[in-house]
């Protein structure tokens, strides 16, 4: 039986670029094409180059992947690049330990009718890991949270689950991603006692209080990404 890797296409993604990453998981949403994030730090990006190919005259100059990555935010390579692939399968937002990412899911948010289903998969994930009854509440709650933030602030956005594992622990990724008008003051919204009332009134800090490992980044008119965690105990 052939190898059916041959087939498929690798879409991978500069790595804190997560908006463009939601937007390429619906345009690739197929069978044939894999969107992935671009884990990789300092000079291994050097090390993923495309496979050879046969140069004719006239042709142009053939771009490494790190080139795209760095000037479109984004490359294409073709699936069976094993050791690519290899490299390229880490989460590693800023101040978290890197995590090898075993499965991942993606789910788009636009209703509230998306809230409860993103709620529902953390806490079937988070049981899924060995998390107890408590923590997957913990987990589903927060999720929960940051997802109503996403209809009320953008409109819409996406919810990506990671089951992660990092020196024989295993734990639960969650980065909820929009495209909204972003947070102009991040340091007053992880203050104890702002919130907007729109969401269940936990607000960013209580998000950051019930999870391990907490990581917000926020442009202005770009969008905000939140990056939790929760370690099976």
């Amino acid at each position: 039986m052939a190898d059916q890797t041959t087939d498929r296409v690798l879409v991978i993604v500069e790595r804190e670029d997560l908006a463009r990453y939601a937007s390429l998981k619906r345009v690739f949403a197929s069978e044939s094409v894999d969107v992935i994030l671009d884990r990789r730090r300092g000079e291994r990006r050097e090390h993923l180059t495309p496979p050879p190919v046969d140069r004719r005259r006239g042709d142009r100059r053939v771009r490494s992947i790190a080139q795209d990555l760095q000037t479109l935010g984004w490359a294409l390579v073709r699936r069976e690049v094993k050791a690519a692939l290899d490299s390229i399968l880490w989460a590693a937002a800023p101040g978290m330990q890197p995590a090898r990412i075993r499965s991942e899911v993606l789910l788009q948010i636009s209703s509230e009718t998306d809230v409860v289903s993103a709620r529902d998969r953390a806490r079937e994930l988070a049981g899924g890991i060995g998390l107890s009854p408590a923590d997957s509440a913990i987990v589903a709650t927060a999720v929960s949270e940051l997802a109503r933030n996403v209809v009320a602030y953008a409109t819409r956005g996406e919810v990506i689950f990671r089951v992660i594992e990092a020196e024989h622990a295993r734990g639960l990724e969650i980065v909820a991603v929009d495209e909204g008008p972003g947070i102009a003051d991040i340091e007053l919204a992880l203050q104890d006692g702002y919130s907007t009332g729109r969401g269940l009134g936990l607000g960013l800090p209580g998000v950051r209080r019930l999870m391990d490992h907490f990581h917000i980044a926020s442009k202005l008119n770009k969008g905000t990404t939140v990056t939790i965690r929760k370690w099976r105990r």
